[in-house]
């Protein structure tokens, strides 16, 4: 058994007893009981629908994850393990809030969009955009999620 150093594993119990502050809570339950439709037709149109409107502002993200405070490494865990999570429970609309940082020039501004058009990432993903006023401006991120349950027929 390799043993670790006491600050890899001071790390590993602050990373362990924060974990539990970014449990996903999903405002709307029905999400977490989602099954496959066989009639998709009609999903198609309200999902684009629902895409317009979420990227207009008009529809409430489903989640929410806020990475004030974090340290690069630490969000970057985060928002890998939130976006892998929202995906599997098919959790589509996120907001994801970085903070404009001191200036307007955050760290985690610049970092996050970098984050998500990585190789990782990008294949959860439909879209993302800065958000509009009433989500946070330029401290926030919309995420539009791919849908778990849909196959290309292709």
């Amino acid at each position: 058994m390799a043993s670790i150093s006491k600050y890899d594993k001071k790390v590993w119990e602050n990373y362990v007893s924060n974990l539990e502050k970014y449990i996903l809570f999903p405002k709307n339950n029905s999400l977490l009981n989602n099954k496959r439709n066989n009639n998709n037709l009609v999903f198609r149109n309200k999902s684009l629908n629902n895409h317009k409107s979420f990227s207009k502002g008009k529809l409430e993200p489903d989640t929410v994850l806020d990475l004030h405070g974090q340290t690069l490494y630490s969000a970057k865990l985060l928002l890998h393990k939130f976006m892998s999570s929202c995906y599997e429970k098919n959790i589509r609309n996120i907001l994801i809030i970085t903070g404009k940082g001191h200036n307007n020039k955050g760290v985690l501004k610049e970092e996050v969009p970098k984050w998500l058009n990585d190789k990782l990432l990008s294949k959860f993903l439909v879209d993302f955009k800065v958000a509009p006023k009433q989500f946070g401006g330029e401290g926030a991120l919309l995420v539009r999620l791919k849908n778990r349950f849909k196959t290309n027929y292709q």
